[in-house]
């Protein structure tokens, strides 16, 4: 199956997920490896998913982990990108060793200036900019405007709002690099129910 947009789907915890995504044409899976987070996966199992899944580029997900700390886990898992969650200072960024996916958050009370001097300093550090939202569970006009402002721009991964009744339209009126949606839990082990992804992906097919 051949997708229109980049897809990056997010904490995948389980051989399921993995492996339906990468059937699908998803070209990013991204996995938890900082103990202590969300959905995080131990270096057993993440070697485990990741050996059954190819053609998928494999995204180490970080949140305000210290650069050292950061390093020694690369050790243990072998990824291709790094998503950080939270900012780091420039220096740090481009002395790791990968290309990197930056979240950056809005909500209700965000400063759009703000969110455009973060995305311009750190543009020509970065692969993509993963524009997330723990506040909107949709795209409002105000969003909209906003993410197809900046998508002009920068290289955005869109990461919020997003169901099957209005992918097509988000992506045509937003362009963006493309999109990042997120894993589940199994029902039970080998048991998925992957309805809400199949019925975005079918907005995606060319």
């Amino acid at each position: 199956m051949a997708l229109n947009t980049i897809v990056l789907v997010n904490q995948i915890t389980n051989l399921s997920d993995a492996r339906y995504c990468a059937g699908m044409g998803v070209e990013m899976l991204g996995f938890s490896l900082q103990p202590g987070q969300p959905e995080h996966l131990s270096p057993a199992a993440f070697k485990e998913i990741s050996g059954w899944v190819s053609g998928v580029k494999l995204v180490g997900e970080v949140t305000d982990l210290p650069i050292h700390e950061l390093e020694e886990l690369l050790l243990d898992y072998k990824v291709d990108m790094l998503q950080l969650n939270s900012l780091y200072f420039i220096e740090e960024l481009d002395d790791l060793p990968l290309p990197i996916i930056m979240r950056i958050l809005i909500d209700k009370d965000t400063v759009e200036e703000r969110i455009i001097s973060t995305l311009e300093t750190y543009h020509q550090h970065v692969e993509y900019f993963l524009v997330d939202s723990e506040d909107f569970s949709f795209i409002d006009d105000t969003n909209l405007r906003f993410l197809s402002d900046i998508s002009k721009k920068y290289p955005i991964l869109l990461g919020f709002g997003l169901t099957k009744e209005n992918t097509r339209e988000a992506l045509d009126k937003i362009h963006p690099a493309g999109i990042a949606l997120k894993g589940g839990h199994e029902i039970r082990p080998g048991f998925k129910n992957f309805d809400e992804l199949e019925e975005i992906f079918e907005q995606l097919e060319d």
